[in-house]
């Protein structure tokens, strides 16, 4: 049996460990059970934790992930440690229900909490799973937010009609089964490893392609109203208005030197995603830029732009025109974000 058989098999029956325990078992010098596990881990046999133990990671097999669980006591700071608890119980946590030490703690508990973006009534809103609950657990979980808040929001006077009305719609792989009631059609998961596998990008369709497609559909459109006596008929031809963000957002970078090198209209005039090239002293850098055009952005629009950069592993250029919340602000001073920039579009309105 080979040095890396043996590993397997002891991590078969011991579970999550780190080097020095694996060159014991085996008999050899740390270096060289270390060098063992990083090709192990190279070819997808083995998994290395975020959790240090002693500055070290454990090292485990595919299954063993509720294993980990056990290390964290006495291996994480008491506030991350504190976190992790409430997300074991809660099963999900609502990122913009959270104080902002918390909402740090979960990005640094990457081996026990999955970020989500949920899209609601056209904003996108992030929250943490325990890492061994379900995509169906999890998708039935924050609909009972979601119904919470909006049964709340309906016992306040004059509660706007749309916070009643929240429609989740799909940006990644979800579940196929049907809506629980009519004010909610569909609920998606969106977590790291799936948005550059299942969200298309605009920029990568032809202009005219992209045109064709929805005449398509308004054609479609104008002969299922022939059906109805009481819709109006569309034309064949509707003039498409443009989007006028886009180009403001393209000059501000075009005065930078900032090259766009794909682009996406996630809402018309109000948000964009771009894959961008930034020259610095060490040559051009990819960032994944998200542009907004809000009168007000705060820590969930922050959040979320950040997590879709991390899940791209790039870094973050976040462009708002208007103002950042002071919450927004503060969150952005901490070292969880020191790989984010921010810039104010002035040419944004």
């Amino acid at each position: 049996m080979s040095d890396q058989d043996k590993i397997l098999y002891f991590l078969k029956v011991v579970g999550p460990t780190i080097p020095s325990k694996v060159a014991k078992n085996i008999g050899t010098e740390i270096l060289l059970a270390s060098a063992h596990l990083s090709d192990l881990a190279a070819q997808g046999k083995v998994k290395i934790s975020n959790l240090k133990i002693g500055g070290t990671p454990l090292y485990y097999l595919a299954g063993q992930e509720e294993q980990i669980y056990h290390f964290a006591a006495g291996n994480l700071n008491p506030k991350d440690f504190q976190v992790l608890e409430i997300l074991k119980q809660q099963k999900i946590l609502r990122e913009n229900s959270l104080d902002l030490l918390s909402r740090v703690a979960l990005r640094s508990l990457k081996d026990f909490a999955v970020p989500l973006q949920v899209t609601v009534a056209g904003d996108r809103e992030l929250f943490w799973k325990w890492h061994l609950l379900s995509d169906e657990e999890a998708s039935s979980n924050i609909k009972q937010m979601l119904f919470a808040r909006e049964e709340n929001s309906q016992n306040i006077p004059g509660a706007a009609a749309e916070e009643s009305q929240s429609t989740l719609q799909s940006v990644s792989q979800s579940s196929s089964s049907p809506p629980e009631t009519e004010k909610i059609s569909a609920l998606s998961l969106e977590q790291e490893g799936s948005l550059e596998e299942n969200q298309e990008s605009l920029s990568e369709r032809p202009e005219d392609e992209l045109q064709e497609k929805i005449e398509q559909v308004l054609s479609q459109n104008s002969q299922n109203s022939k059906s109805s006596p009481k819709t109006k008929r569309i034309p064949k031809k509707v003039k498409l208005h443009e989007d006028n963000f886009l180009p403001s957002a393209a000059q501000f970078l075009a005065a930078k030197e900032i090259v766009i090198q794909e682009h996406e209209i996630v809402r018309k005039n109000a948000e964009i995603n771009l894959l961008i090239k930034v020259p610095s002293v060490v040559g051009v850098v990819t960032y994944f830029c998200k542009a907004k055009k809000k009168a007000k952005c705060d820590e969930g629009d922050v959040s979320a732009a950040y997590m879709e950069a991390q899940i791209k592993k790039l870094p973050l250029l976040f462009l708002y025109t208007h103002e950042l919340t002071k919450r927004a602000q503060e969150m952005l001073a901490t070292e969880a974000f020191q790989n984010a920039l921010v810039a104010k579009l002035e040419r944004g309105d």
